[in-house]
């Protein structure tokens, strides 16, 4: 017995306090009730791996559980039967992070909070955009309270099996004894109210659907994988809206510029004249827009000229802006006007001290 719970998380009994936590997560935000749409199967084991994790989770419930395989330990054994219930602190925590709510309440009477799951959807814009910030339209389905119903469902009177409270307890006999334990009641689902005549419009599910157009103004610099959070634009929960996140995709290169990182590549190609001289020049930069650029006579190959932290500035918060990087590259002609050629041929004359033909007429000779 001892085993259970362990393999209802699906962690090792040696599992640290971390991996429960870590596994209690995860398998909490699988069988969420919001995510099946009223499958009993899955409330059933969401419940199930609740009770596993208040007990794992609690060092001294954990301490008995492994000795004696009940949450109460020895003292838990005789004819009194003995009683446990959930821990809302930890999972109050974790609720709060993953669906906006928790446990609590008082008395005795615990509510699960009932907020509605999160959504993520991917954007594909360009890296103009990411560089330069923009605005997209989106548009999505959510769930919202049925308005017609007022978000009940129809109908209601006060549920006659739990008289209200949401909670119901049930006694098992085992070979501990008598076990005595709070759950959610499965008449109301823990609501408190019993539907009697169901909505026309949301037939008892007390939401319904709609489509939502909303502009959606994307931030300076976002960087592929990067997301934004819209709080309480998802689906409606009995207890709030769950969040819309937004992924980004960004090419890293488009036109020729290249983002790596905070900084920008560009490759600029020259003229073996303008490598060779001092010029000026207005380079056309994609995105970026003209940029005047002095070339230094002598200009190699695979030379870079940096524009130092004038460019992208980090999105962490952290001060630092990025280099904008041309990449010098010296095109060689594949054709020459009859003026060109004779230029090429005096500089070769000079280098040589014969013209070309001449110096192929010596190599054959």
């Amino acid at each position: 017995m001892s085993k259970e719970y362990y393999s209802i998380l699906g962690v090792h009994e040696s599992a640290t306090a971390d991996e429960i936590k870590r596994a209690y997560k995860k398998k909490a935000m699988e069988l969420h009730p919001d995510r099946h749409g009223g499958d009993k199967g899955k409330e059933a084991e969401f419940k199930k791996l609740n009770e596993a994790y208040s007990v794992l989770s609690d060092p001294a419930k954990k301490s008995n559980y492994d000795r004696f395989g009940s949450a109460e330990g020895m003292g838990g054994f005789g004819g009194g039967g003995f009683q446990w219930g959930f821990d809302a602190g930890d999972l109050g925590d974790i609720f709060s992070q993953f669906f906006g709510g928790g446990f609590g309440g008082g008395g005795g009477r615990r509510k699960r909070a009932d907020i509605g799951w999160d959504i993520e959807i991917a954007m594909k814009i360009s890296l103009e955009d990411a560089i330069r910030g923009s605005s997209r339209k989106v548009s999505f389905d959510r769930e919202v309270h049925c308005h017609h119903c007022n978000g009940a469902g129809g109908t209601t009177e006060t549920c006659t099996t739990c008289h209200g409270s949401g909670q119901v307890r049930e006694r098992m006999q085992t070979i501990f004894g008598v076990m005595e334990q709070q759950r959610p009641c499965h008449t109301c689902h823990g609501t408190g109210k019993k539907i009697i005549e169901k909505c026309k419009h949301c037939h008892g599910k007390w939401k319904l659907h709609e489509t939502i157009e909303k502009n959606i103004d994307i931030p300076k610099w976002i960087e592929d994988g990067m997301s934004i959070k819209i709080r309480d634009e998802w689906h409606r929960g009995g207890d709030g809206n769950g969040d819309l996140y937004i992924t980004f995709e960004v090419p890293n290169r488009e036109g020729g510029l290249t983002r790596e990182w905070l900084h920008l590549h560009y490759s600029v190609t020259l003229s073996p004249a303008e490598a060779t001289l001092w010029v000026s020049r207005i380079v056309e930069i994609p995105i970026i827009g003209k940029k005047p650029l002095d070339i230094g006579a002598g200009t190699q190959p695979g030379t870079e000229i940096v524009f130092r932290e004038e460019w992208l500035p980090r999105l962490d918060g952290r001060s630092g802006t990025g280099n904008l990087i041309l990449h010098i590259e010296v095109e060689i002609p594949r054709k020459l006007s009859w003026d060109q050629k004779k230029l090429y041929e005096a500089i070769l004359q000079s280098e040589w001290g014969k013209t070309k033909k001449g110096w192929l007429e010596d190599f054959f000779s």
